[in-house]
């Protein structure tokens, strides 16, 4: 199999864990099926999936549109940064609305968490290129743990999958995979434990 083939690889599987599905998903999981009482679940649905996922696919689009990045992907590390800033924005304005609304506090802990993270990775990200995919995806997996969802197996095989399609696609090194894992983990817990939990 040609190099080009197992880059193609990898670039499927990264779009399988994108950052801006991983969102989708689990706010639709856990608005829907999981044990959250949530009184309009449409409209708090509606509105994380806005700020969430709908909001920063645009604001690639346009980016791309003009030229402000070479690809859907933002593979060049320097390209990141507006849209993290955006997406930062984006996930602390829907955090006001849902506390404006009085949506339960665990929903409103999880775009806060979203919020912080891309906060962090853009932080990071002005001096290296640590991995978003890490970053959403073990944050994902960190909230579905402290609600419950606790299948150590799956979530390895998960993370396995990121691992393999990030490395195969080319866009990170071993080390900023990791890293992003480790801090997706370390600073969803924290703070959905410490703001959100207590509450």
């Amino acid at each position: 199999m040609s190099n080009y083939n197992i880059q193609n690889i990898g670039m499927l599987l990264s779009y399988f864990i994108h950052p801006m599905l991983i969102s989708f998903a689990t706010f639709f999981y856990l608005v829907y099926f999981s044990n959250i009482s949530i009184e309009y679940k449409n409209l708090v649905f509606t509105i994380c999936t806005i700020f969430s996922t709908v909001l920063p696919i645009i604001t690639f689009y346009i980016l791309k549109k003009n030229n402000l990045i070479s690809d859907l992907d933002a593979s060049k590390k320097e390209e990141r940064l507006l849209p993290m800033a955006f997406g930062s924005l984006f996930f602390f304005l829907g955090f006001i609305i849902l506390r404006k609304l009085n949506v339960q506090m665990l929903i409103q802990g999880i775009m806060f968490c979203g919020m912080i993270n891309i906060m962090l990775a853009w932080l990071i990200t002005k001096h290296w290129k640590i991995s978003i995919h890490a970053i959403t995806l073990s944050s994902s997996i960190t909230i579905f743990w402290i609600f419950g969802y606790q299948n150590f197996l799956i979530m390895i095989l998960i993370l396995l999958i990121l691992i393999i399609g990030r490395f195969l696609a080319r866009a990170h090194d071993m080390t900023q995979i990791i890293a992003g894992i480790f801090l997706g983990i370390i600073s969803t817990f924290s703070c959905f434990t410490y703001l959100f939990l207590q509450q």
